[in-house]
């Protein structure tokens, strides 16, 4: 049949059916192309996932050597994953797990990626990975992938292409043989239509003609261009909402399908990230590239737990800008789903969290130190509260009264001693009470209630300032006032303070050691101290007035015999008795001293010569007429007077001192029992030469090494055991050396010519240089006459010493008399200090022999006592003495002192002493003084000389 004779509908109909034909097979073709390409791509989307997973799973137990899990993974791998080998290598290149192919056997070579057609035997595709973690390489996998299911797919799909274009054909045939008929009618007409709509002419409408095909056609047409034209309304309307609450958003705002890839980004990301949309776009796993590297894989890892379907919100992460900046952000996500519930991702909203980050690290570095503040705050409580403990615990032990009064007059605080110095009874609370009111509850009254009264508790008046005031209260205490204003840091009054204080003890304290330091401790009458300074004071006013003063000097005769023969106990009670009986004849306005020893002074102003022999009479006579009964015999003693007068003998005072001294020994001379005024032309007699002669003899025996030291060791009273050694000076006859001279012939007179500090200082040298050669002997005691201690270069000169020999200075016990230390009490507590500080031990030596030992004790710091001998000599018959050590031994504990019993002579003494408590003993009973203890015989100059010279 020729085409010309067919009719246009014919060969319309075989024009479309050719067309359709053609077209069908173009289509059936290219979609087989096309299936074959995805086909293939989705084969390699699957490698690269299987890679991916591969290498997860085995780049652990690689880089442990775990080769037993590996073989593992390999062996699940191949069962699931239709995979025909694999062959795991190491890092060196070894086979170290396979699966499915034998590890002698070669590879064949690897390709990157799966094409169809060059598939190995068309059954398998080779290739291979590198397995490494974290930039770390370990080792590489081979495996080959059966591309079986891959041929049988595109057969089938092949075959499914053709099948589906046949039977498109045929209908295709079928419908435009039907159609043909009827719709070319209107098919230009539609093709307008369409056109224009196509066109965006949506108000495109076409008549309806006739209620068939064509008509419904046309009526269908027009409405889908109505609803086109709608729903397109409706879009774009969607669409521009969209766009005003997406782009002015302030976070910003992306879209992430299931398959991790951005769809979608608000513009707000610019202002965020410094990136426009198209570039976040165009970015690959966003945002993770735009992540701080500290945070990277974490925010990866939320995103793909994100990816699961899960809500989520609050995800801070560090991000970095595009100039390189990092910021804080805060990430909330939920997944979407379009209206038939088909997941369609996540939507992740993004907000830069940087102001609030800081101010919660401000926050954060404000609470820390809040909680530092609050610890300092907390530890500071404590220790106020310690502080106050204490402060209380102290305030309360304190023996003086403390008042605190408020600016409104009313007591706030009061410490025991408060209510026990003013009596309040045990009833009375003085807390938040006026306290007038407090003291008026008082038991105790003023002495002078009118003159003192107003004074108790009396505010200064404005620029007064508050002064110590004294009370006198009717018991005879004495209680002294003092007040001030309390301020706090701003200068602003709180309130008052008063302090009272209970000073009877001081007064009389004071009172007593006032005595002490202007008198003699064993007789009452004044010491040298004070006659030297009543002598300059008589001495100027009689120069002053034109007047004559004299100075009576007189001793008793013998009287060192007394001490020996009945001991110094006996020659204490007389020198006390010839004491009140020369005072008897003194009258008010002369000073009658005793300057040491059995030496006595008068000094009398106004006088003429009658008064003077009246007065020297009756002084001589009165010590003759004295009796004193001493173990059954009855004893007298004399005495030698001299005078001087100034200005008529000397014009000072220091001249009228030796003058007297030389009419006394004049007064010696004449007979003893006598008395005599100064006379120069007997001024060289022989008392005089005698004396001078000491003098030569003390300085001979310096010079010619005839001191020597023995030593008396000092035991403890319980066990027996040495303690310690008490080192005595002794000098040697120049004209015997065998013999020894008494310390009590030359000690006096090396005191008075001065040589006593050469001699002391040449006994504490020695003393050092014994304890330095033999190192195991016990510590050694000397004893310091008062001239020395009074010397204030003698505790530096003993601490120079002991650093020479390299001697510790608990070694060294410094002795002194107690009534030296008495005679001048500042001296002593300065030597004292000065010796304790050095590290030495102080003792007091012969104590007992002043009238006020015990008032005294409590301030010079020693560490024992010696109690004198003329106490412990017949101690067990003498119960006055036994009450006396007693006392001793109680005050000597109770102020944390030891004691030290001398002249013990017998075993029944040593036992009442133990029992008493003395600490120390030391006597005849154990040992006489001696240059040869066993203890000392290691040194080379005892051994050879048995006595310690000087070097």
């Amino acid at each position: 049949m020729k085409t010309a004779s067919l009719s246009l509908r014919m060969r319309l109909l075989l024009a479309i059916v050719l067309v359709q034909t053609v077209m069908l097979a173009l289509l059936i073709v290219n979609g087989i192309s096309i299936m074959d390409e995805k086909l293939a791509e989705r084969t390699n989307l699957y490698l690269r996932e299987q890679k991916q997973l591969l290498n997860a799973a085995l780049a652990a137990p690689l880089a442990g050597r775990d080769y037993a899990t590996a073989q593992g993974v390999l062996e699940r791998v191949r069962r699931d994953n239709g995979i025909a080998y694999l062959v795991l290598f190491d890092a060196d290149g070894r086979v170290v797990a396979a699966s499915g192919w034998e590890r002698e056997e070669p590879l064949p070579p690897a390709a990157e990626a799966l094409r169809l057609d060059d598939a190995n035997d068309g059954k398998r595709f080779d290739t291979e990975i590198d397995i490494e973690s974290g930039g770390q390489r370990y080792g590489k996998l081979r495996f080959g992938l059966s591309t079986v299911f891959m041929q049988t797919a595109n057969a089938e799909l092949i075959r499914e292409n053709l099948a589906i274009g046949g039977v498109a054909l045929v209908l295709s045939i079928v419908l435009m043989i039907g159609l043909s008929y009827w719709l070319t009618r209107s098919l230009t007409q539609l093709t307008h239509a369409s056109a224009q709509l196509a066109a965006g002419e949506l108000n495109v409408r076409l008549p309806v003609e006739g209620g068939d095909e064509v008509g419904r056609l046309t009526h269908a047409f027009n409405t889908m261009a109505a609803a086109l034209q709608q729903r397109l309304r409706a879009l774009a309307e969607s669409e521009a909402k969209f766009s005003a609450i997406a782009d002015y958003s302030y976070d910003c705002e992306l879209w992430i399908n299931p398959e991790a890839k951005m769809i979608w980004i608000n513009p707000r990301v610019l202002d965020m990230f410094g990136y426009t949309p198209e570039e976040c776009l165009a970015t690959e796993n966003f945002p993770a590239p735009f992540v701080s590297e500290a945070d990277s894989a974490r925010t990866v890892r939320q995103v793909r737990r994100a990816l699961r379907g899960n809500s989520g919100q609050d995800y801070e992460f560090r991000a970095r800008r595009k100039d390189g900046s990092e910021f804080w952000a805060a990430a909330d996500w939920r997944p979407i789903y379009d209206t038939r519930g088909g997941y369609l991702g996540i939507r992740i909203s993004i907000r830069d969290i940087t102001q609030r980050k800081r101010a919660e690290q401000q926050l954060e570095a404000t609470v820390a130190e809040l909680r530092d503040a609050q610890a300092v705050q907390q530890e500071y409580l404590a220790r106020a509260q310690e502080e106050r403990a204490r402060l209380s615990a102290l305030l309360a032990a304190m023996d003086i009264g403390i008042l605190f009064v408020s600016t409104g007059n009313k007591v706030v605080y009061a410490n025991p001693a408060f209510t026990r110095i003013w009596m309040i009874p045990p009833g009375v609370r003085p807390i938040d009470k006026d306290p007038q009111e407090v003291l008026a509850a008082s038991t105790c009254a003023l002495a002078r209630p009118e003159e003192q009264s107003r004074h108790i508790l009396r505010l200064a008046d404005p620029g007064e300032i508050f002064g110590v005031f004294e009370i006198q209260m009717a018991d005879g205490r004495v209680i002294t006032q003092q007040g001030y204003t309390v301020e706090d840091v701003s200068g602003r009054p709180v309130g008052h303070l008063w302090l009272f204080e209970d000073v009877t003890l001081e007064r009389q304290t004071a009172a007593q050691l006032i005595y002490l330091a202007e008198r003699d401790a064993l007789t009452g009458l004044y010491n040298r101290h004070r006659f030297s300074e009543e002598l300059s004071r008589m001495s100027a006013d009689a120069e002053r007035n034109g007047s004559r003063m004299a100075l009576f000097f007189f001793d008793l005769d013998d009287f060192k015999y007394i001490n020996d023969t009945f001991g110094h106990r006996a020659g204490d009670a007389m020198l006390i008795r010839l004491a009140g009986e020369v005072g008897g004849q003194v009258r008010r306005n002369e000073i009658f001293a005793r300057l040491g020893g059995d030496e006595f002074a008068i000094l009398v102003p106004d006088v003429s010569d009658e008064m003077l022999r009246v007065l020297a009479e009756r002084i001589t006579r009165s010590i003759a007429l004295v009796r004193f009964q001493f173990e059954g015999q009855s004893l007298r003693l004399t005495s030698s007077l001299g005078i001087a007068v100034f200005p008529d003998h000397a014009d000072n005072a220091e001249d009228l001192v030796s003058r007297a001294d030389t009419a006394m020994y004049q007064a010696k001379e004449a007979g003893k029992n006598a008395w005599r005024i100064y006379r120069s032309d007997l001024d060289t007699s022989q008392q005089m030469v005698s004396r001078l002669s000491w003098n030569d003899r003390i300085l001979h025996a310096f010079e010619n090494d005839l001191f020597d030291l023995q030593f008396q060791g000092i035991y403890s009273a319980t066990d027996r055991t040495l303690s310690h050694f008490e080192v005595l000076v002794r000098m040697r006859d120049k004209d015997d050396p065998r013999s020894f001279v008494m310390p009590g012939q030359f000690i006096p007179q090396a005191e008075k010519s001065g040589k006593i500090v050469d001699l002391d200082r040449w006994v504490l040298r020695e003393a050092i240089k014994m304890l330095s050669e033999v190192k195991s002997i016990p510590a050694l005691a000397v004893n310091v006459s008062a001239r020395s201690f009074g010397e204030p270069t003698l505790p530096r000169y003993i601490a120079e010493q002991l650093r020479h020999y390299d001697v510790l200075p608990r070694r060294l016990q410094v002795e002194l008399t107690e009534t030296s230390a008495v005679s001048d009490l500042h001296d002593a507590q300065r030597f004292i200090e000065a010796l304790r500080q050095t590290g030495c031990g102080v003792a007091l030596d012969d104590f007992g022999t002043g009238f006020s030992s015990f008032a005294y004790l409590k301030y010079l710091q020693a560490d024992s006592v010696k109690i004198d001998g003329l106490f412990i000599r017949n101690l067990p018959n003498d119960y006055d003495n036994q009450l006396f050590v007693k006392a001793i031994v109680s005050v000597a504990r109770g102020l944390h002192k030891t004691t030290i019993a001398e002249c013990v002579e017998d075993a029944e003494t040593l036992e009442m002493l133990k029992e008493f408590g003395v600490d120390g003993v030391q006597g005849y009973f154990f040992e006489k003084p001696s240059i040869d203890h066993p203890l000392l015989a290691t040194t080379t100059r005892v051994r050879a000389n048995l006595k310690f010279r000087a070097t």
